[in-house]
């Protein structure tokens, strides 16, 4: 009988190569740090007005200084044009020769145009995952994690934003979020014989600045543990799906969500 591997073999992601769309951002950066420590390489995206800021440019310099720039590195990839998702994978080709994860974290969406909402929450996670599903194809292996939401599953209660309608979820917003969920079951279904797996992950209520005490507390109530969670809780689970720890776990939506839709 073949010995069984360790589970620190299993979550050994060095020589990956990975790319965190959105990967400086408030979640986000717990995907980017989350393969980091387990030694991928990744390249991280954002708008080029994002790469500007000087917030960004010190979160990823705090990383390279931790990691080094042959680990991570950032890159323009903006959704409101295809040219540039293509010309973007294109340079991952020419880069990595190859893709091994790809989390579809990044998104944008006017929360007054459903259609807008539509096209930067669920048609650019296609999109992206089109363009990366040749760089897997070839090597007949690779993870694809799509962040949806629970409001992709269940409606927001209303009584939550009644004094907060500023706070409230957008209806395109829970609607590309349910597309989300769908489309990894769908791709995970087709792109099995080629090796990829596609699994989606949830968040429920996480910890975001400038939100009032009162509207924190009625969030709070809605989960079994009574808490907003904090972005290092999603390390576990992006670790694992990355990793061969999850090697037979695909078409799956994993709720990160404190018990909120357990109840």
């Amino acid at each position: 009988m073949a010995q069984m591997r360790k589970l620190t073999e299993l979550f050994n992601l060095e020589g990956k190569k990975a790319v965190v769309t959105g990967g400086l951002g408030h979640l986000g950066l717990a995907s980017t740090e989350a393969l980091l420590e387990f030694g991928a390489s990744v390249i991280v995206t954002g708008i080029q007005e994002e790469i500007q800021k000087e917030e960004t440019r010190e979160k990823l310099e705090r990383l390279t200084g931790e990691f080094s720039k042959q680990k991570v590195r950032m890159k323009v990839l903006d959704f409101r044009s295809d040219g540039s998702i293509r010309n973007f994978f294109r340079e991952v080709e020419l880069e990595f020769q190859g893709l091994d994860i790809l989390i579809n974290n990044a998104m944008y969406g006017n929360s007054e145009d459903f259609d807008d909402g539509m096209r930067g929450t669920l048609s650019c996670v296609h999109q992206c995952c089109e363009a990366a599903f040749p760089l897997m194809e070839r090597q007949k292996k690779g993870v694809i994690i799509n962040i949806a939401s629970i409001y992709g599953l269940v409606a927001p209660d209303m009584r939550t934003y009644e004094e907060f309608p500023q706070w409230k979820s957008p209806l395109n917003y829970g609607t590309a979020k349910a597309g989300v969920i769908q489309l990894t079951r769908y791709l995970a279904s087709a792109w099995a014989p080629y090796g990829i797996r596609v699994n989606a992950v949830s968040p429920g209520p996480f910890s975001h600045p400038g939100r009032p005490e009162e509207f924190l507390k009625r969030l709070r109530e809605k989960t079994m543990l009574n808490r907003i969670g904090t972005p290092e809780e999603l390390k576990g689970m992006i670790a694992l799906l990355a990793s061969d720890a999850s090697s037979y776990i695909t078409g799956q939506n994993f709720l990160v969500d404190g018990g909120w839709t357990a109840w």
